[in-house]
């Protein structure tokens, strides 16, 4: 697959068709922007609505895991009703609800918006992929990998967005509000894009596959969800320990700084970390979606977090100019395979591609929930730079089960 094939695909289509395809993929920096709201205002947060840190480690946890869980019943309820109503509506709420997460002065109200927004993230996601799969035709894979990409430079500007607003004195958290107004324009411009995308598909006859090649075909998926599990769970790992890790980098370059102010100096730097390894993200998923074959996807499960999960064991040893490329190598390290994982899944459920997508994005995150309690307790009980060690492992450990894959499935998938 080569990026010229992929541009001569859509030459092919009717201009209507490539334009309902863009909006499907510009919607996704969207989407992803707001969804980066939260994460590297915690510390903020934790001072205004009077967090201990173990409600801030668990308010980080709500929104993997309220995402994660409700992306397999919006995907069953696509596949249900035959409608793409939930992208949509996933996109208004979640612009809605994060934007406003500045009227939160306590825990529960807190809780309540980011589990609003994080719920819209989770409808959005599992439609749209689909969606753009379906429309990309032969160059799903393409396809897919272009929608993951432009959704990690959405996710590298929303910690920019929100934490640069938020400093704005007196009343930054109220002015973010305004911001929801581009994500719901979006949302009836995606609406309008996906409503008469056709939902079922031309492989019904998947379904009634013989049982063992079945049996095969969903070990594989099983295969792929545990490895994205892992790769989220560094994610959301390391987004919570940027949290920790920029507080002690602001004590340690100004001694000086009122205590107070460590955790709005903090977010700023903590914002730039998440944008970097957002960024990091979407190269590492543009090269893997530019340069790996069809079928040939299961060395790069393998080698990419083997050779470059380590590095994320450095950052103890680096002050903020280290942590800069080490942040944006992390977002390689775990992310590259990721629109791989989506597209071979679609490929491998090609009957139920929205039950797919959502399996390799809310199921993993789903599971990532657990890291910022366990990142908080090992960071506490061990140390920093312990809890670093951990995430490095458990990438490593991703690589491991990619070798489990079965390769003649992969590449009879073609």
């Amino acid at each position: 697959m080569t990026r010229a094939a992929f541009v001569a695909e859509l030459r092919r289509k009717p201009p209507a068709a490539v334009a309902r395809l863009g909006t499907v993929v510009l919607s996704h920096p969207v989407l992803d922007a707001y969804s980066g709201f939260v994460p590297p205002l915690l510390g903020v947060l934790q001072v205004r609505c009077d967090l201990t840190y173990q409600q801030a480690a668990l308010l980080l946890s709500i929104g993997p895991l309220t995402s994660g869980l409700c992306q397999p019943a919006f995907a069953w309820l696509t596949d249900h009703v035959d409608s793409r109503i939930f992208g949509a509506a996933g996109l208004a709420v979640a612009a809605a609800a994060l934007s406003c997460i500045g009227l939160a002065d306590s825990f529960p109200t807190l809780v309540v918006l980011f589990v609003l927004g994080m719920l819209g993230v989770g409808a959005f996601h599992p439609v749209a992929a689909a969606s753009v799969g379906q429309m990309a035709g032969r160059r799903r894979s393409m396809g897919v990998t272009l929608f993951f990409v432009a959704g990690m430079v959405g996710a590298a500007m929303g910690p920019i967005i929100s934490t640069r607003v938020t400093a704005i004195e007196p009343n930054g958290f109220a002015l973010l509000r305004w911001v929801m107004i581009p994500g719901l324009i979006t949302a009836v411009l995606l609406h309008l894009a996906i409503r008469n995308v056709p939902h079922k598909h031309d492989h019904e006859h998947v379904a009634d596959m013989p049982r063992a090649e079945a049996r095969q075909r969903w070990t594989a998926v099983m295969l792929l969800w545990a490895g994205n599990a892992m790769r989220f769970w560094v994610n959301i790992a390391l987004l919570y320990l940027f949290v920790r890790w920029t507080e002690a980098v602001v004590v340690r370059e100004q001694p000086l700084l009122d205590a107070s102010r460590v955790p709005v100096v903090g977010s700023i730097l903590c914002g730039e970390m998440n944008a970097l390894m957002m960024l990091g993200m979407g190269v590492g998923g543009f090269a893997a979606g530019m340069l790996v074959r069809h079928g040939r996807e299961r060395l790069a499960f393998v080698l990419v977090p083997l050779l470059l999960g380590p590095a994320i064991a450095l950052f103890p040893l680096c002050g903020r100019w280290g942590g800069y490329g080490l942040a944006l190598l992390a977002g390689v390290a775990y992310a590259s395979v990721i629109p791989l994982a989506i597209s071979v899944a679609q490929r491998l459920l090609p009957h139920r591609t929205s039950l797919a997508s959502s399996l390799m994005m809310g199921g993993g995150w789903a599971m990532a929930a657990l890291a910022p309690p366990v990142m908080e307790w090992i960071r506490r009980e061990h140390g920093l730079p312990t809890a670093f060690h951990v995430v490095a492992v458990v990438l490593v450990a991703s690589g491991i089960v990619g070798m489990a894959l079965p390769a003649p499935l992969l590449r009879r998938l073609g």
